[in-house]
C-alpha cells in the first residue's frame, strides 16, 4: 500500500510543476514572430545608422567638430532599436505567441516614440 501512496504523491508532484518556458520552448511560430519583428525593428536601426553616417559625413565635410551631445543623440538613435528588441525578446520568452506579439508591438511603439523624440531634439 505504501507503493501506491508513493506513486500517488509522485504523480501529484509532477502535476504541480509548471511547464518550463523559455527560449528552448519558443518553437517555430515563436521564432517566426521574433524574426518578423526583427525586420520591423531593423527599419529603425537602418534609419539610425543612416543618420549616424550622414551626420558624421556632413559635419566633417564642413570641417566642424561634432560635440558630445550630437554624438549622444546619434548613437542613441541607432542603439534604441537594438536595446528595446533585446528587452522585448527577453520579456516575451516566457509568454505565448499572441502575448509575445503584443510585447513586440509595444516595443516597436516605444522605439518609434523614442526615435521621434530624438529627432525632435536634434
Amino acid at each position: 500500500m505504501t507503493d501506491a501512496a508513493g506513486a500517488g504523491r509522485a504523480s501529484t508532484l509532477q502535476q504541480e510543476k509548471p511547464a518550463k518556458r523559455g527560449f528552448s520552448t519558443f518553437g517555430r511560430s515563436g521564432w517566426a514572430i521574433a524574426v518578423l519583428f526583427a525586420f520591423l525593428y531593423a527599419y529603425h536601426l537602418w534609419g539610425g545608422l543612416a543618420n549616424l553616417v550622414g551626420v558624421v559625413s556632413t559635419f566633417s565635410s564642413f570641417g566642424v567638430e561634432m560635440g558630445g551631445s550630437v554624438w549622444t543623440l546619434v548613437i542613441a538613435y541607432a542603439a534604441v532599436p537594438i536595446v528595446v528588441y533585446a528587452a522585448a525578446l527577453l520579456v516575451g520568452r516566457t509568454l505565448r505567441n499572441g502575448e509575445r506579439a503584443v510585447v513586440f508591438v509595444v516595443g516597436f511603439a516605444v522605439v518609434s516614440v523614442i526615435s521621434l523624440g530624438i529627432l525632435a531634439i536634434a
